[in-house]
């Protein structure tokens, strides 16, 4: 199968668990194929592509890696979506108690639940050409967590990670289109 770039020229040729990309007629490996229930984007000038993928499939945690393309060959670039991970985790120790938690009861329930690490960071979308990268980051969906299955939406700076803009999980799905975006299951 292959999957190849907008302008036609670049294909990511998979067999089995061997993954390649050809540019300018050189064959170029990958470690794609290693990766569990991968996802790709390649973004539309063809200069990047984003994997978003997991470690041990529903559950995951999900990951998404960037890499530039260019007649060199491929390269991964590093941690784009860890500032906007950080971010998130800070936001999400600092959420008030939810209002079905606000009694004693409720309270002593609430206490005994974790913090658990926002660890799911999944491409969206291309955004500005190849500049920008739309990610999601969620906490993970079980029923230990507190705040399970809250996620935020960044606009980050494809080349560096860098935060631009952050939106709520409400506030993105009235600005892009659902498709791109986990799916909304807390009532807030």
């Amino acid at each position: 199968m292959s999957f190849y770039s907008p302008d036609r020229d670049k294909p990511i040729q998979v067999i089995e668990t061997n993954v390649t990309l050809r540019v300018n007629g050189k064959v170029y490996e990958t470690d794609l194929g290693a990766k569990h229930d991968a996802e790709l984007g390649w973004a539309p000038d063809s200069s990047r592509f984003f994997v978003t993928w997991t470690e041990t499939g529903d559950l995951g945690p999900w990951h998404t890696q960037v890499y530039a393309v260019d007649d060199a060959g491929i390269r991964e670039i590093p941690n784009v979506g860890e500032m906007a991970r950080k971010d998130f985790e800070r936001r999400v120790r600092g959420f008030p108690i939810p209002k079905e938690f606000d009694n004693p009861e409720g309270r002593a329930y609430w206490e005994g639940k974790e913090y658990c690490e926002p660890y799911h960071v999944i491409g969206s979308r291309w955004l500005n050409g190849s500049k920008e990268l739309l990610l999601s980051v969620l906490v993970q969906n079980v029923g230990n967590c507190r705040y399970m299955s809250e996620f935020n939406v960044y606009r980050v700076k494809a080349e560096t990670g860098e935060l631009l803009q952050r939106y709520t999980a409400r506030e993105a799905h009235k600005k892009f289109e659902e498709r791109y975006l986990p799916l909304i299951t807390r009532d807030k």
